[in-house]
């Protein structure tokens, strides 16, 4: 049935406002932007609501993670320098220091420095010109403990303490089994000085020395003398200075034969001593 002219007219008139609306709804969007480019803004190009993940995600600084790291953390440990010891100074030089202060100097010894007429009290007191000296002698009979000191100078500043473990017959090995007792009996020593060999003839003297050498505390210098000539048994001297060379970043040497006499008086020893710890 054909549709009447009013129901014509209407239909279209109806399709031209339709028209007319998507025109204008085209023209209105033409200047926005798409969603997709609108960076969590909203409409009015205003920041996001603070719950919105993606403005939360897009307002971080970019450095963020980096600020984090370097800035002061609550949470974060705080690292400590550590400290570290000072390398030991294996030469004489370095073991000289180690009492030019007030100090406790340890002697492990034999029957050739074990009594006040023998050349380390001898040489002790010649260091007594600019400060207080005192030496202790081992008390050899009860083997448990040093006799009273001896004072051997009583002016200057930074007094010195010779603890003199020296007994007569002593082999090196027999001195490292009672280097504890010897400490026991006086302190922790700033330096040692080993003057062995008179009864060593017949020992591994190599290792006499480690075994001696490795009781003293790795931070204390350690000086070893090979006596003057003609004292000792042949080759005692030679062993004790080989393994002094071979251990040199552990202990210093001093070679007596090159300075003083042979077969010298406890005078002599004591100033050739003192002669080769200057020349260092």
């Amino acid at each position: 049935m054909a549709l009447s002219a009013r129901i014509q007219n209407a239909v279209i008139a109806g399709l031209a406002a339709l028209a007319l609306g998507m025109s204008a709804f085209a023209v209105w969007s033409v200047g926005r932007p798409h969603p997709s480019l609108q960076g969590g803004t909203g409409v009015t190009g205003t920041p996001a609501a603070a719950g919105d993940d993606d403005a939360a995600t897009s307002s971080a600084p970019p450095d963020s993670d980096v600020a984090t790291e370097t800035g002061g953390d609550s949470d974060q440990e705080t690292v400590e320098p550590t400290e570290t010891a000072e390398p030991l100074d294996a030469s004489v030089g370095g073991w000289v220091r180690a009492w030019q202060g007030e100090a406790d100097l340890l002697v492990i010894g034999d029957g050739y420095s074990h009594l006040p007429s023998q050349w380390v009290q001898l040489w002790a007191a010649g260091l007594g010109g600019q400060r207080p000296v005192q030496i202790h002698h081992w008390g050899e009979a009860a083997d448990v403990a040093f006799n009273d000191p001896i004072v051997l100078s009583d002016t200057g500043d930074a007094p010195l303490t010779v603890w003199s473990a020296s007994r007569a017959g002593s082999t090196i090995a027999a001195a490292a089994q009672r280097y504890d007792r010897f400490v026991s009996a006086s302190t922790e020593p700033d330096a040692v000085l080993v003057s062995m060999g008179l009864s060593s003839a017949n020992e591994d003297i190599p290792a006499g020395l480690d075994a001696l050498v490795a009781e003293v505390d790795d931070e204390v210098p350690v000086l070893v003398m090979v006596g003057p000539e003609a004292l000792y048994q042949p080759g005692v001297g030679d062993a004790i200075l080989s393994w002094a060379q071979d251990n040199n970043d552990r202990v210093a040497v001093v070679d007596l034969r090159i300075v003083a006499p042979a077969n010298p008086t406890a005078e002599q020893w004591a100033r050739a001593f003192q002669q080769a710890v200057d020349q260092g």
